[in-house]
C-alpha cells in the first residue's frame, strides 16, 4: 500500500467542482467563524490529543478488524470486517460527533444541534453532549422516528430534546432542513453537529478530517496483519464512514474503492444519487443529488434509513467523477439477506446500512482469487433494525 491522499481541494471549500457555500447571508459569518475555529483547533496538538484520548477511553477506538471466515462460503476470497459496530452509542457517528462537540466546547458554545436519519448520529451526539456538559437538541423525521423508536428514547435518556419533523418526506432530508433553520436562530450559542461530510463548507472538510481516523486505523491494522486488500467496500448514506475509510487508500490505485448505494425495493424510489443523480445544490453545497427535470429533490427510499439521503458528500462526488471510486447498487432484499447471513454464520448482527456493503462485498468476493482480501465497513450494529429484518419469534 502506497501513499494515501484525499481528493484535491482546488480552492477553499471545494473538491474539484463540488462543495462550496450556498446559504443565507446570515450564516456566512457563522460558517466563517466555525471554519477559523476548526483550522485553529486541528493545528493545535493539545486539541488533537484530547480528541484521540476521548476516542479511546469513551468511544472505544481503535475498533478491530474481524475475518469473517464462514460468511463467504465457497468464495475463494477473504472477507474482513471493520467493526465500528463495537464503538459505544451511535457506531462510527460517535467519532465525528466527538470532534464537533469538542470544537463547540472550545468555541465557548453551550449547546449543540443535530439531525439524524438512522438515529445513530442523534444518539452519538446526545451521548457526547452529556459527557461534555452541553445541551443538545436532535431533529428526526417522523418516518425515521417511527422506524427507530428505541433510538429516540435513547436520545431522551441522555438528557437531550427531540424534535419530530413532518416536512417533505419526513426522513433525513427533512430533519436536516429543519435543523439548519433552527440553527440560524441560535448560532451564537449553539453548534450544528452534522452527521456526514455534507452541507456547506467547512462541514465536509471538518467531518472528513474527524472521520479519517477510521481509515488510518484500518490501514495500520491491515499492515500489521500482513494483509493487502483488493477492495475496500462501504455503503453510502451521508458518507461519513465511507469517506473516513476511503481517505487512507485513495493513493493506492491497485485497491478498488467500492461505494454501495441503496437500490430500494427495485421498483420505486431509491437512493443511488452518485450513480443516477445530477449536479445540484442541496443543504448549502454543490454536489450530486437525486432530482427531477425541474430541479426538485426526488423522493428516496431504502430499508436502511441511514442511506435514504438524496444528496452526496462533495468529496465523494469528486472521487466518483474522477473515476477513483466505483459504484454498486444493492436492493432491500439483498441487504436484509446479507445481514441475516452474517448473523447466522458468524454471530454478528450488523445494521441494514452495513448489509448493503456486505452484499456488495460478497459479490466482489465471488469474482476474486483465493488470496484476495475484501474489507467491508460495518458502521453500526443491527439492534435498531430487528423489526425491519422481520425476525419472528417462536409460535
Amino acid at each position: 500500500m502506497g501513499r494515501s491522499e484525499s481528493a484535491p481541494t482546488s480552492r477553499r471549500g471545494r473538491f474539484d467542482d463540488f462543495g462550496g457555500q450556498y446559504v443565507a447571508p446570515i450564516l456566512i459569518p457563522v460558517l466563517d467563524r466555525l471554519d477559523d475555529a476548526f483550522v485553529s483547533a486541528w493545528s493545535d496538538v493539545s486539541f488533537r490529543q484530547a480528541f484521540e484520548t476521548i476516542l479511546h477511553r469513551f468511544v472505544g477506538r481503535p475498533t478491530p478488524l474481524f475475518q469473517a471466515s464462514r460468511l463467504a462460503g465457497p468464495s475463494p476470497a477473504r472477507i474482513v470486517l471493520k467493526r465500528d459496530d463495537l464503538t459505544f452509542e451511535g457506531g462510527n457517528y460517535a467519532t465525528s460527533a466527538l470532534g464537533q462537540c469538542l470544537l463547540a466546547q472550545r468555541m465557548g458554545l453551550s449547546a449543540v444541534i443535530a439531525d439524524t436519519g438512522s438515529g445513530e448520529n442523534g444518539v452519538a451526539t446526545a451521548a457526547v453532549a452529556a459527557q461534555l456538559g452541553l445541551a443538545c437538541r436532535v431533529f428526526i423525521g417522523s418516518r425515521d422516528a417511527a422506524k427507530n423508536p428505541v433510538a429516540v428514547r435513547r436520545v431522551i435518556a441522555f438528557g437531550s430534546q427531540v424534535t419530530i419533523v413532518d416536512d417533505r418526506d419526513a426522513t433525513l432530508h427533512a430533519a436536516m432542513s429543519a435543523a439548519l433553520r433552527h440553527w440560524m436562530s441560535c448560532a451564537e450559542t449553539a453548534a450544528y453537529v452534522i452527521g456526514g461530510p455534507i452541507g456547506p463548507h467547512p462541514f465536509p472538510t471538518m467531518v472528513g478530517a474527524f472521520e479519517a481516523v477510521v481509515g488510518r486505523e484500518t490501514r495500520m491494522q491491515l499492515l500489521e496483519a500482513g494483509l493487502a486488500p483488493q477492495a475496500i467496500v462501504s455503503a453510502v448514506g451521508g458518507g461519513a464512514s465511507t469517506l473516513g475509510l476511503f481517505k487512507a487508500f485513495v493513493g493506492d490505485p491497485q485497491i478498488t474503492l467500492l461505494a454501495v448505494e441503496a437500490g430500494g425495493d427495485g421498483e420505486g424510489p431509491h437512493a443511488a444519487r452518485l450513480a443516477r443523480g445530477r449536479r445540484g445544490i442541496l443543504h448549502g453545497a454543490e454536489t450530486l443529488v437525486l432530482s427531477d427535470d425541474n430541479g426538485n429533490i426526488a423522493e428516496t427510499a431504502s430499508i436502511a434509513p441511514g442511506l435514504a439521503y438524496p444528496g452526496s458528500a462533495p468529496e465523494l462526488a469528486s472521487l466518483v467523477e474522477r473515476g477513483r471510486v466505483v459504484l454498486a447498487c444493492v436492493g432491500d432484499a439483498a441487504a436484509r439477506e446479507a445481514v441475516l447471513r452474517l448473523a447466522a454464520s458468524e454471530g454478528i448482527l450488523v445494521s441494514l446500512e452495513a448489509g448493503h456493503a456486505l452484499a456488495a462485498g460478497l459479490e466482489f468476493a465471488r469474482q476474486a482469487r483465493s488470496s484476495d482480501v475484501v474489507v467491508v465497513m460495518v458502521p453500526s450494529s443491527g439492534e435498531k433494525d430487528l423489526d425491519a429484518l422481520e425476525i419472528r419469534g417462536p409460535t
